[in-house]
C-alpha cells in the first residue's frame, strides 16, 4: 500500500518538473558585427553574432552594445508556443545599430530622439528672439483697437 503513495509522488515532481523553465537558444547578429551581447545585465557574448541561452518562462532584457553606435535594449519575453508550453519572442534577434547622430524611421526612440531636439533648437531661437514671430492683429477686433 505504501508503494502507491510513493508511484503518486514520484509521477506528480515528474510532472511538476515538466512545467519548469527550458533553455532557449536565442541567436542574435547585428550590422556591423562585432557587437556585445548582455542577458539581464551580465555579458554573454563578446562579439555578434552568437546566440544566447535564457529561460524561457521568464522576461530577459537583452542589451547590444559596440562602440561609437547606440545601444539597443530588446525584451525577450515567454509567448505560447505553437507546440504547447512557452518560447521566448522574439526567437531570433537581428538589429541595425546606428551611429548616435543617424536616424532610423524603423526605430522609434531614434525618431523621437531626433524630433526633441529638433524642438529644443527652435525653442532656443524663440527664445533668443532669432526665430520669434512678429505680433499679429486679431481680425476679430474692431479697427483702432
Amino acid at each position: 500500500m505504501r508503494s502507491v503513495p510513493a508511484r503518486f509522488l514520484a509521477i506528480a515532481f515528474v510532472a511538476a518538473l515538466s512545467g519548469c523553465a527550458t533553455i532557449q537558444r536565442v541567436p542574435v547578429s547585428t550590422d556591423p558585427g562585432g557587437a556585445s551581447v548582455y542577458l539581464d545585465g551580465k555579458l554573454v557574448c563578446s562579439a555578434t553574432p552568437c546566440s544566447v541561452e535564457a529561460e524561457n518562462n521568464k522576461t530577459h532584457l537583452l542589451t547590444v552594445i559596440k562602440d561609437g553606435y547606440r545601444q539597443k535594449d530588446i525584451a525577450l519575453r515567454p509567448a505560447p508556443s505553437p507546440g504547447g508550453g512557452t518560447q521566448l519572442s522574439p526567437d531570433m534577434v537581428t538589429l541595425r545599430l546606428n551611429k548616435p547622430g543617424e536616424l532610423d524611421p524603423r526605430d522609434p526612440d531614434s525618431v523621437v530622439d531626433k524630433a526633441v531636439d529638433m524642438g529644443m533648437k527652435v525653442l532656443g531661437r524663440m527664445l533668443e528672439g532669432d526665430g520669434q514671430q512678429q505680433p499679429r492683429e486679431d481680425p476679430w477686433s474692431a479697427p483702432g483697437k
